[in-house]
């Protein structure tokens, strides 16, 4: 073939490899996985058509070992049939084959072969391996496998071509490796299938985070439009209407007890402009809830990241916006849901492009609850502040603003604690946004409000405070008066009809012509479920008495007495029940006239009916006053309280923080229905909470939920054990309805505690109790006559002192035997076991000697022998002095004292029992009560 001048010296170009050509018999197999050095200039020689057959016929002479040489001869005659091929491709012309023929090489040939030639010492294939690669096409690769490529080798670089348009060969980045042979075929062809699996799995998971970011796009994208062009939203104006409904409240039967308008009577007034709130108030409620109202559309997405940090640190503040928070509030879903906060958003963008900023906060303001029965900012100001809306500073704003949050928690009369917070944060919020200057700020303090409940008109004050305890269950259980009206939903309580009128009727029966200062409450209580049947907080709007703490007085002996049952002490120990008494360094002294049958040795049972004041007080020191109140915690007073927004704890001095021996004479407040459902717990040794809630249905009575209340063992993780122990406290109790004059009708086995807390050192009480249970009902009843001034005395319509067992006894027999009418009579629970001294033993014979011993054997009379106790049952629960009472006594008996050691040879045995009869109550079997 001629020259063709520019295109160099044909010598200068490297022998071709044509892939399909076999190597040679004996060629060495490495020369088939070494890179051609300067194959891409090869590549393009192929491609250009450079090579020719002249070309192809030099080769053939240049001799070399006879491995490379016949290599070489294959090499050159495929280059040649390449050359030809090329030129019949430009020219349209046959060339022959290539045929060899034998000539010395010319000086330049030599030069040529000299410079290509491998040195001494190097593999000699080397010159066959250029030749085997110098002419691979790569580019038809694709199409044409390499016949010297393994299967998972070419299947690896058609993976890699398909990937990044080339596959792996000697066109990928230059690495050393490849240049050298690997000592282990199987380790390189294992690595080699480890990178492939590599690449395939990552190229999945590039894949799948493709697909799925667009459908966290495209979906909610499209869900958003499908969302946006279906839902209707309703006008301010239909929401304002619709929100003014009533709270349907039935008792447990379903019978309707009241409706509750959401004013308690009054009209319910709306704002017709935001020019009728003070700018104050505005800013509070932007600052509180939305600052960027008036920018966003709608919705907030640095709001809706802002709610989920402060909920995962703990922060104030969540990421609705008003105009979101006035959705929930027109459609009355409050649920806790994706679904719900996707539609919350939609609807909240439609209506900020359907109405202006003006009319939504309008919208939010008339329809936002703020507790305390207010609905929206007119009844709002009204009900904390007694004020219109325009008349709201910073300090008062920042209260009302921070309520639509927690409408009870965060209400100052309820929790002063957590209302400063939410108080610190609103104003904290206005200074931020510039509506509050900090100077200003500085010389504010959360203000002072109205009584809760002052504002109400028109509703009975018994059917006000039932309203109240309901619903601050059903916001427990997460229900807001706002969802239960807007939605229609009713509420079924555990208030029994009959029980109720029952109550209301006993109070005003035995309350006639009683003075009004008088102020008696009810509470009674199903001891197997806590289930409320009946209440009564008073008759006056204000205070629920029935909720409210007061000291019970003797009312709550019986929890000393379980702390000593509970430590192995029996009902039948005797003590001191001698008057007065300095005990740990306090006065101690029983009511005029209350005196044990023996005052040194007084038993429980004893002690117990005739309300002896220095036996408990005895008992407690030796239980432990901590002790007496984990017990009664343990029957179901509460640890903590709350009182004017303060969380205290319970039982203990609000001064130390401690538990005195008071405790034993009922010298720390509990409510009314906390001691009804504490005397529950020690009918069955089960405690249960008191509850109100049964269940929340439809209008249409469609059950939307029910609340259960299991009942647990109350005074030991043993079911058993709890009801002996309670069995045992109720044995002291059994005869004291029966002393006290109030025993029920059909001679109704019964269990009941009179309580009076005397009015410092005036000589009257201030308050009197009675308490009592049967297996079916536990009721408590309290009687005060405080006034805004503080306590006045207990005093009836005849000017005498009241005590327990007075009117408080008189109402509370009057329900009771109401209530039970046409009930099976059901007995008092049995003790299982006797703990420890079960009845109290006879009194130790007199000292005598021999000398000194009468002839006679009659014994002697005593002049100090105390007089029989008044059948009129008087007791208080504060130290008094009695100069008629007989001296504490000095001696002690071994007996009965364990702590009491016989002085010398004068020590006592006990006598053996006596012939008296046994005791009214006790058992066959029993040993005689001495009590």
């Amino acid at each position: 073939m001629p020259h063709h001048p520019g295109q160099g010296d044909p010598g200068e170009r490297p022998t071709e490899h044509i892939a399909s050509v076999p190597p040679a018999p004996g060629a060495d197999e490495h020369t088939r996985q070494h890179p051609a050095i300067g194959g891409d200039r090869n590549v393009a020689a192929a491609l250009n058509g450079e090579a020719s057959a002249d070309n192809s016929a030099e080769r053939t002479r240049i001799t070399g070992p006879p491995a490379a040489g016949a290599a070489g001869a294959a090499g050159a005659g495929a280059a040649g049939a390449a050359a030809a091929g090329s030129g019949n491709a430009a020219g349209g012309n046959q060339t022959d084959p290539p045929t060899e023929v034998s000539r010395e090489p010319t000086e330049a040939e030599s030069t040529r072969v000299a410079a290509s030639s491998p040195e001494q010492g190097e593999d000699p294939g080397l010159l066959t391996h250029r030749s085997e690669h110098g002419g691979y096409n790569y580019y038809a690769r694709e199409h044409e496998p390499d016949p010297y490529e393994d299967e998972f080798e070419a299947g690896h670089r058609s993976s890699g071509a398909r990937e990044g348009g080339l596959g792996r060969d000697e066109h990928d980045d230059f690495d050393l490796d490849d240049f050298s042979p690997p000592e282990d075929p199987d380790d390189e062809m294992s690595a080699a299938r480890k990178k492939h699996g590599r690449r395939k799995v990552w190229r999945g998971i590039r894949r799948t985070c493709y697909v799925a970011a667009a459908l966290m796009i495209v979906a909610p994208a499209a869900a958003f439009a499908w969302c946006y062009f279906t839902f209707d939203i309703a006008s301010p104006q239909e929401t304002a209407a619709n929100y003014n409904t009533s709270l349907v409240v039935n008792y447990s039967n379903g019978e309707l007890l009241n409706k509750f308008s959401p004013s308690e009577g009054e009209s319910r007034v709306l704002i017709d402009s935001l020019d009728e709130v003070s700018p104050d108030m505005l800013h509070a409620t932007m600052a509180a809830e939305d600052a960027d109202f008036y920018s966003n559309p709608g919705f907030s997405v640095s709001g809706i990241g802002r709610a989920v940090y402060n909920q995962l640190t703990g922060g104030q503040g969540g990421g609705s916006t008003i105009t979101q928070q006035y959705v929930k509030l027109s459609t009355g879903k409050d649920d806790h849901s994706l679904t719900r906060k996707f539609t919350e958003i939609v609807r909240a963008f439609k209506l900020t492009n359907q109405y202006d900023k003006n009319t939504i906060l309008k919208a939010y303001l008339n329809t936002a609850y703020y507790g305390r029965g207010a609905y929206g900012i007119v009844n709002a100001a009204d009900a904390y502040f007694d004020k219109k809306p325009s008349e709201l500073n910073a300090s008062e704003s920042a209260v009302l603003a921070g309520m639509v949050q927690l409408p009870r928690d965060n209400d100052p009369r309820v929790n002063q604690e957590r209302a400063q917070q939410r108080w610190d944060y609103v104003t904290g919020e206005m200074v931020d946004n510039g509506w509050l200057d900090p100077q200003r700020l500085e010389e504010m303090s959360l203000p002072e409000t109205e009584p809760r409940m002052d504002w109400t008109g028109s509703t009975t004050a018994v059917q006000l405070h039932i309203k109240q305890r309901i619903l601050e269950e059903l916001e427990e259980h997460g229900y807001t008066q706002g969802e239960m009206t807007s939605q229609g939903l009713q509420v079924v309580t555990t208030l029994d009809q009959q029980a109720q009128q029952a109550a209301v009727r006993a109070v005003n029966q035995v309350m006639q012509g009683q003075p009004d200062k008088l102020t008696p409450a009810l509470s009674a209580v199903d001891p197997e479920t806590g289930a409320v049947r009946a209440y009564y907080g008073g008759g006056a709007v204000g205070r629920d008495w029935a909720d409210y703490p007061q000291p019970p007085g003797s009312s709550f002996k019986p929890f000393v007495t379980l702390a000593g049952l509970e430590q192995g002490y029996g009902i039948g120990e005797v003590y001191d029940g001698s008057s007065p008494q300095t005990i740990r360094g306090t006065e101690y002294a029983n009511a005029a006239g209350v005196r044990c049958d023996n005052p040194e040795r007084c038993g429980v049972r004893e002690a117990t009916k005739k309300s002896v004041n220095t036996v408990f007080v005895n008992m407690a020191k030796e239980f432990g006053a901590d002790n007496v109140a984990e017990a009664a915690h343990e029957a179901g007073i509460p640890h903590e309280r709350t009182v004017n927004g303060e969380k205290t704890k319970t039982l203990v001095d609000p001064d130390s923080g401690a538990t005195g021996l008071g405790i034993a004479l009922g010298a720390y407040g509990v409510s009314t229905t906390n001691m009804a459902n504490a005397y529950g717990s020690l009918a069955d040794g089960q405690r249960a909470e008191p509850n109100f809630v049964q269940k929340v249905v439809t209008s249409d009575g469609e059950l939307v939920e029910e609340f259960g209340n299991d009942p647990e063992p109350a005074f030991s993780a043993s079911k058993s054990k709890s009801r002996n122990l309670a069995a045992n406290v109720t044995e002291t109790m059994r005869d004291v309805a029966d002393y006290s004059h109030l025993s029920l009708d059909g001679n109704r086995p019964v269990a009941s505690k009179s309580g009076t807390h005397q009015l410092g050192d005036t000589g009257h009480n201030a308050r009197a109790w009675y308490v009592g249970y049967t297996p079916q009902i536990s009721t408590a009843v309290s009687l005060n006559a405080e006034t805004k001034t503080g306590p006045d005395p207990l005093l009836d319509k005849n000017g005498s002192d009241i005590y327990g067992a007075n009117l408080p006894g008189d109402i509370w027999q009057t329900f009771m035997d109401a209530y039970l009418e046409g009930k099976p009579v059901e007995k008092l629970p049995e003790p299982d076991s006797r703990i420890g001294q079960y009845s109290v033993p006879p009194p130790p014979a007199p000292e005598t000697s021999e000398e000194e011993a009468p002839e006679s054997s009659e014994p002697p009379t005593s002049s100090s022998e105390p007089p029989t106790s008044s059948s009129t049952p008087t007791s208080s629960d504060t130290p008094t002095s009695s100069p008629t009472e007989p001296p504490e006594t000095t001696e002690c008996s071994p007996y009965w004292d364990p702590d009491c050691e016989p002085d010398g040879d004068n020590g006592e045995e006990p006598p053996p029992p006596g012939e008296r009869p046994r005791a009214q109550g006790a058992p066959e079997g029993r040993e005689p009560d001495y009590g």
